[in-house]
């Protein structure tokens, strides 16, 4: 384990995080025009309907961009030089940053079916990561 940056401690947010503790993904819905999106917001940027339904998504999706960093920005990321972020589409329609974790010498590609995945970094906190769909 290491010691990552904790994400704020935001009420919005608390279900997506509980449930990743869980082994599930969730993500946040308009009930009035079902369009999804993460990280949660207040209203929906689609229809303006305030509030919103977590639902379990797929966890399934594909890469659309990532960036492999050589560069420890946060001091807790030197242990594992080079990582690699990457954004995913879900089957869900929302677009979603994260890990690429996957064997050494495995590289991300551009449209590449993925999988999420959940690791406990710390007692308190899992990360939902993503890994090539076999």
């Amino acid at each position: 384990m290491i010691d990552v940056p904790m994400p704020p401690d935001d009420p919005e947010n608390r279900p997506h995080w509980e449930a990743a503790k869980r082994g599930v993904l969730l993500i946040q819905c308009c009930p009035a025009c079902g369009q999804c999106r993460f990280p949660a917001v207040r209203s929906c940027a689609h229809c303006h309907h305030v509030g919103g339904d977590w639902i379990e998504a797929s966890g399934l999706g594909v890469i659309e961009s990532f960036c492999i960093f050589h560069k420890a920005y946060w001091p807790a990321f030197q242990a594992v030089l080079p990582y690699t972020v990457i954004q995913v589409k879900l089957r869900e329609g929302v677009r979603f940053m994260s890990n690429f974790v996957a064997s050494p010498g495995e590289p991300p590609g551009i449209g590449l079916p993925v999988r999420a995945r959940f690791d406990p970094v710390r007692p308190d906190l899992t990360l939902v990561r993503f890994e090539p769909l076999v």
